[in-house]
């Protein structure tokens, strides 16, 4: 029966160990920019249907406002969509500073 040691081998490391090494580097680089690509999408669709839900809802509460009408909801649902809409924002810039700093050194 063989041994179960799991350890660092005595051996150097041959061309294939250092192929399949950069092979798995390059796969999380497209993962990662694959992800990066993905969540600026999201926030970006996000921050467009909040932009328009706001830009609708103020409307709304403008015009029910003029006519008489109860505008407290329009005017709180535009309200509460302009907030997300400023946090998706801020996630945004947050996420660009973040990437573009980099503390790992050189890889």
């Amino acid at each position: 029966m063989g041994s179960m040691y799991t350890g660092p081998r005595d051996e150097e490391p041959d061309d294939r160990d250092a192929a399949l090494l950069r092979d798995e580097r390059e796969r999380d680089e497209r993962s990662a920019r694959r992800d990066r690509l993905s969540w600026t999408i999201v926030i970006w669709v996000m921050a467009g249907a909040l932009g328009l839900l706001s830009y609708d809802s103020g409307g709304a509460a403008i015009d029910a406002h003029r006519e008489g009408r109860p505008w407290l909801y329009p005017a709180g649902v535009s309200t509460i969509a302009l907030v997300g809409l400023l946090c998706l924002v801020g996630l945004a810039v947050w996420r660009r500073r973040r990437d573009r700093v980099s503390h790992r050194g050189p890889g």
